[in-house]
Order: C-alpha cells, then structure tokens, then sequence
C-alpha cells in the first residue's frame, strides 16, 4: 500500500465512475466477460491498464489459467513501477456479490503481493451507459488512488461520450469499437488477391506482376514509399503485387516499419490494412505484421493483438509476428520498439533510399 505522503505533487484520487466510464476509452473497445487491471504511477496518474479474459470454470470457479495470466500482469505492473493497482470484473454470468468473484479477486491479490495486492476490487455486469458498479474488495477500507471512502456502487456514464472518449476521438480518430470482435472484422479477408495464381474478377492479367518477379530491394521500397504516400484509395491490382513483394521481402518489410512514426502513419495504416485483406498466406501475415507493429508503436496494445493473431495465423512460422506477440503479452512497453526503428533507417540507408523524416513519438 502506498504511503499517503504529501510531500509528493500528486494528482487527487480519480472517482470510481470516472474511472470504470474511462476503461473501454482506454482499452479502445468494450471488454466483456473480462478481468481488467489498472496501475497507477507514484503520481496518481494511470501508468497501464491489461485486460484478460475472465476464465471460469463449469461451476464458475476461477481457473488455473486465470491465475497463469493474473501471476504474469502481477509481473509487469511490478516492472512498471506502479505504486498500485485496481483491478474490475466485467461479467454477466453471477450477480455482482457472488462469492466467486471475490475468490478471483484474492488470487489476483496475492499474484500483486509485490506492489501491496489488489486495492479496490469493482464488479459490473457490462460496460454499458447507467450499469451498476460496486465495491466488492478493498481490504484497508481505502484505497490511494481511487476515491472509494464514500461511494462503494454507482452507475456508469457513457463510455462512448465521455470525456476521455472525447478527447481520444480528437486526438487519435478513432472511436470505442462495440467489442474486440469488431476490430478483427476490419481484418477479415475480402475477394481477390491480385496473382497470376488467384486474380480479382476485373483484374487485367497485364496489371498484375508475379510474385517472383525480379526486383532489387530498393527498387520495391521505394515503389512501397510511392504507393504509401499517394494513399487515398483502394490499391489497383498491380500496386497489391508489388506490395505483396515487399512485406515479404525482410530487408524491405523492416525498412517500413519506421513509416508508423511518420507523417505517413495513417496512409501507412490504411495500405497494411488493405493488404491484409487482399493477400493470403505470408503475405497477409507479413501485411499484418506491419499493422500489428504499428499500433503497438503507437501504444493502441488491443488493435495490435487482434493483427498478430491473424499474422500467426496466416503464418505460423512469422518471426517478427511472433516476436513482437512475445513482447506484447509480456508487457513490454511501446518505447522498447525504438530500437527496431533505428534498424528500418539503417537498413533504409544500405539501400540507398530516403525515409521520411520521425515526427512521432512512441507511446509510453
């Protein structure tokens, strides 16, 4: 438990309805039949927030799995620094003082024994507008960086018109996507991969280049830069077979990676997009590979998870897919990939090809 020294500049504990309103804003969509921790950084501000499914056995016990996943964020809030954490149910299954929530919350309190356990435990069915919350675990009756002295239950706002969601949507564009099943619908895949192998119904043969064709790599990088950078609509058969190319060609696929801190990061998004839509096989895993970096770079974690598991899936066998998997359930925070962007511009430069000037930042 945190001391409650105020000689620190800290921020005042944050309302339980803000905080519980605010979550799906910072997941980026709706969570269900989940258990959802936040930390908070020595000032009160939230330094993570991780969710997992909530794994309940055929009695609604919690399951060994559950306390695997649990005994790992217990891992990576304690490398994060965090001077506390909460941590909220969202499940429909039980009524909200049934005692099998609160086991789940015992377990997670001892796997966060290192940072003084679970402060304030909350339940709700849903995260949805005028959904009752309640206080169902705070041991010390208090806790530091949520206000829960006098209100144990309450009603959330609307999570799509708070003001966190508000300012999310200025900043970023994006709206609370209804559930994680929505983001991997923007994945699915649509007719027509543009080869000699499988072309679309209006492809033109002489439009399409073979996947073998030759081509140096700074050839196809440059033409990768071109077809980013004058983005704006559905790529033509011949630009999807080049593409396909250069997210299968290493040296190529890693230079590109640096375009997500760039001016061209949104064209960038909506070609990698496109790509692992159109292509099949290594080449949507290499397209969603490229998304899945981008995201993570960009700390949207949950849009990043959903584009490596179709990486994996296209692919098993995707190094960078898997790496990058590795890190983003270990924890591992955006700024860790800056290293791989140093690599896209060396690599860039033995090539001979000019990237893009940085202009963005990692996220946290």
């Amino acid at each position: 438990m945190p001391a409650f020294a105020s000689s620190r500049p800290l921020r005042d504990p944050i309302d339980p309805t803000t905080l519980l309103t605010a979550i799906p804003v910072l997941l980026g969509f709706i969570p269900e039949r989940s258990i959802i921790v936040v930390a908070f950084a020595p000032d009160r501000g939230i330094s993570a927030t991780m969710r997992h499914d909530l794994a309940l056995g055929d009695t609604g016990e919690p399951t060994s799995e559950l306390s695997t996943v649990l005994a790992g964020l217990g891992a990576i809030t304690h490398s994060y620094g965090a001077d506390e954490v909460v941590a909220v149910i969202a499940d429909d299954r039980y009524p909200a003082d049934d005692p099998r929530y609160r086991r789940v919350l015992a377990i997670a309190d001892r796997h966060f024994d290192a940072i003084g356990g679970v402060a304030a435990g909350f339940v709700l069915s849903a995260f949805d507008p005028g959904a009752a919350w309640s206080v169902i675990w705070c041991p010390d009756g208090q806790a530091w960086s949520v206000d829960v002295l006098d209100d144990r239950e309450g009603v959330l706002d609307d999570p799509q018109t708070c003001p966190t969601a508000i300012a999310e949507a200025v900043k970023s564009g994006r709206r609370i996507l209804p559930r994680r099943s929505e983001m991997r619908a923007m994945l699915e895949p649509v007719p027509g991969e543009c080869s000699t192998a499988r072309p679309c119904a209006d492809c033109d043969d002489r439009g399409v280049v073979p996947l073998g064709h030759a081509m140096s790599d700074a050839h196809l990088l440059d033409l990768t830069i071109g077809s980013v950078a004058h983005g704006g609509g559905p790529l033509d058969c011949a630009e999807v077979a080049v593409l396909e190319q250069a997210v299968r060609r290493p040296p190529v696929r890693d230079a590109v990676l640096a375009l997500a801190v760039t001016d061209l990061r949104e064209d960038a998004e909506s070609v990698w997009r496109e790509l692992t839509r159109r292509l099949t096989g290594p080449g949507r895993a290499g397209a969603a590979t490229l998304l899945a970096h981008l995201h993570y770079i960009g700390g949207e974690g949950a849009y990043a998870g959903v584009a490596l598991d179709v990486a994996l899936e296209s692919d098993p066998d995707a190094k960078l897919a898997g790496l990058l998997d590795t890190a983003l359930r270990a924890g591992v925070r955006p700024t860790m990939l800056w290293e791989m962007i140093d690599g896209s511009y060396g690599t860039a430069r033995e090539l001979g090809v000019q990237m893009p000037e940085i202009t963005r930042r990692a996220a946290g």
